[in-house]
């Protein structure tokens, strides 16, 4: 049992390595350019606003182009899915500890339980000393 279980961490340890490097994930896009856009045409469009009700329709602008490039980012996000694969690893490795344990049993192949010690019989009470 122990020379599975050496093999077994190994087996788990040299996976743990492989899936953290392997699945790294790809570097997300840059969306600089399209920050940079959006707050130069609201720019431009800001100086050419006269009163409240243009400065509001110019900032609605803004704020629609600035909602597109976070909806963006977030389609573009890159998940990592090592985390979730090293924790089935973890549960790989509680099996094979679980699998390879000793467990006590009697020559009948039964599985005893820890007995408690028994009470005293004795009528008479224990003396103080």
């Amino acid at each position: 049992m122990p020379l599975v279980r050496r093999v077994g961490a190994i087996v788990l340890a040299l996976a743990a390595v492989v899936i953290w490097f392997a699945m790294a994930p790809d570097e997300s896009s840059d969306r600089s350019s399209d920050i940079a856009s959006a707050l130069s045409d609201y720019e431009l469009n800001e100086a050419r606003t006269e009163g409240a009700p243009q400065q509001q329709v110019v900032n609605g602008w803004v704020a629609k182009d600035l909602l597109t490039v976070i909806a963006q980012q977030q389609n573009d996000s890159v998940t990592d899915e090592r985390l979730p694969a090293l924790a089935v690893l973890v549960v790989l490795g509680l099996a094979l500890h679980i699998a390879t344990s000793m467990r006590p049993t009697t020559p009948d192949g039964v599985v005893t339980a820890p007995v408690a010690p028994a009470a005293n019989p004795s009528p008479e009470p224990a003396s103080a000393l």
